[in-house]
């Protein structure tokens, strides 16, 4: 079984290659094989390829920027996946779009399920929006909203508080984080079992919505988030001191873009159909720090 995986250099692709089942080779598209803003290049690859499911693990991901860069953002959310949408169609066979809770506006109190009403508050989470509008008008297209990514690789919450910690234990410097938004943090190495076994009940033919939440179990907020990874980056002997971890309001942290205050997706029914484990947030983190140290990263 092929499966062609863009972004294959982002957090999550990495993943994927280092998880990724014996029985299945994955083609690797990188930015300088195919850069998604080249729509034409994007349907002539898939074509090309053949390939029995299409990953789609790239996203312009920068929430910031996207106000800033609109055009951009959609071309690479909302376009680029319409034309792999339209390329597997083609071929006959799967696309999995990965998407977010940032479509969500935040102002829910409890959390929400894959038929709740979207509303996004920002240009990055229209763009993901417009994007899995787009997907889902196709056959053999599925989508999956997750929350709060991060992992061993690349840019992400957990790398950089880290990095934060050491940094401001040794100057004596406070750690200033947003208490007020909640969801879930989401360890990559969850989320790529969790698309694994999606790819495992496709390709048995076995019948699932086209639209699925995964995260990891619990609620947390940045505050929370933050303060974990420093306990643990102790214990893990990864940092000898952490940062004193001081709550603050999101108006008092002045951002380009918007973000929901409360983003929490409820993954029941993932749980329920593809039988998949739900763990603890916390737990993945502690396995993902554990990683970490392993490879030396710090």
């Amino acid at each position: 079984m092929k499966i062609l995986l863009f972004g294959s250099n982002g957090q999550l692709g990495q993943t994927l290659i280092n998880t990724c089942p014996e029985e299945i080779q994955i083609i690797k598209c990188y930015r300088d094989i195919v850069d998604l803003t080249d729509l034409e290049k994007i349907y002539d690859f898939i074509i090309k390829t053949k390939a029995n499911f299409v990953i789609n693990s790239a996203a312009f991901t920068a929430v910031d920027n996207a106000e800033i860069e609109p055009e951009l953002a959609f071309r690479i959310n909302s376009e680029a996946p319409k034309v792999m949408a339209n390329a597997v169609s083609k071929i006959g066979s799967i696309l999995i779009q990965i998407s977010t809770d940032f479509v969500f506006d935040g102002t829910k109190n409890t959390p929400y399920i894959p038929k709740d009403h979207i509303n996004p508050i920002g240009i990055y989470g229209k763009s993901k929006a417009k994007g899995e509008e787009y997907v889902l008008k196709y056959k053999n297209t599925y989508v999956i909203r997750t929350s709060w990514l991060y992992g061993d690789f690349g840019k992400n919450f957990c790398l950089t508080m880290l990095k934060l910690h050491k940094e401001k234990s040794l100057l004596n410097e406070p750690l200033r984080v947003i208490s007020d938004q909640i969801g879930a943090p989401t360890s990559t190495y969850s989320l790529s079992r969790f698309c694994w076994k999606i790819i495992n009940f496709l390709a048995k033919s076995q019948t699932i919505p086209s639209l699925l939440h995964w995260c990891d179990a619990g609620v947390a907020s940045w505050y929370d988030f933050a303060f974990a990874i420093g306990e643990l980056g102790i214990e893990k002997d990864l940092i000898a001191e952490s940062a004193k971890v001081i709550p603050i309001k999101s108006i008092d942290h002045k951002t380009t873009a918007r973000r929901p205050h409360f983003s929490l997706l409820n993954c029941e029914e993932s749980v329920k159909i593809l039988k998949e484990d739900q763990f603890h947030w916390r737990s993945e983190l502690k396995k993902v720090i554990d990683i970490i140290k392993a490879k030396e990263i710090l």
